[in-house]
């Protein structure tokens, strides 16, 4: 089974504001804390509303693996 967890950080700015540093740390620092290694890593970019200008949220979401359950079919 896989599951992922998200790291975000919001700034101030259009889409291409930099805010991507504080998710990289918390994200690695979870990761040496719990000994995950990571299936995948995506960006995620989002923003909201009619503010969407004025506020963006981005991060990064790990995919990991949980456990290995036996498939039925």
């Amino acid at each position: 089974m896989i599951a992922f967890r998200d790291f975000r950080s919001t700034t101030r700015g259009s889409p291409s504001s930099d805010g991507m540093d504080r998710s990289l740390v918390l994200a690695n620092e979870w990761l040496l804390q719990t000994g995950i290694r990571p299936v995948c890593i995506e960006t995620i970019t989002e923003t909201g509303g009619w503010m969407k200008f004025l506020q963006v949220e981005r991060g990064l979401r790990v995919w990991y693996e949980v456990a290995t359950l036996p498939l039925q079919p």
